[in-house]
């Protein structure tokens, strides 16, 4: 079940699967409790039998929504639901859909390519913990 995360909800299993996907680039409990209170953010979560198992935080940056994460707890991988948050945010909004992803993550950037992303540009040097480029990607809507 796909629901958008409320206001008053407690954030804790959201920071441990913050933790658990992202590592070192996680966000902490401070900064989730202030993106849920910023009306900027929207911030999805996927429950399997009450167990948060995946998100997608989104910004409203006034011509587009960006990605900012979208994580999926690695034993349930493989289940679409990165899909299905996707596709939530399309049934609900119709602005264009932006997002950043490592030039060497090529699991997530054929994700997005089956999800019709364009690739748009690049950022060199993006990433601190390694200079890593970010391949900067775009779902049109209009």
């Amino acid at each position: 079940m796909i629901e958008r995360l409320k206001k008053d909800e407690n954030l804790l299993n959201l920071v441990e699967l913050e933790n658990e996907i992202f590592l070192k680039s996680s966000y902490t409990l401070e900064q989730l409790k202030d993106m849920i209170l910023d009306d900027n953010y929207i911030i999805y979560i996927y429950k399997l039998e009450e167990e948060i198992v995946g998100y997608l935080i989104l910004h409203d940056s006034f011509d587009v929504y960006e990605i900012m994460k979208i994580g999926t707890k690695n034993s349930s991988r493989g289940l679409g639901i990165g899909r299905n948050l996707i596709s939530k945010y399309l049934d609900e909004y119709n602005k264009d859909l932006f997002l950043e992803v490592r030039e060497s993550n090529l699991v997530a950037r054929n994700f997005y390519k089956k999800l019709n992303f364009k690739e748009v540009g690049i950022r060199k040097k993006y990433y601190s913990d390694n200079d890593e480029s970010a391949i900067l990607m775009l779902l049109e809507r209009k």
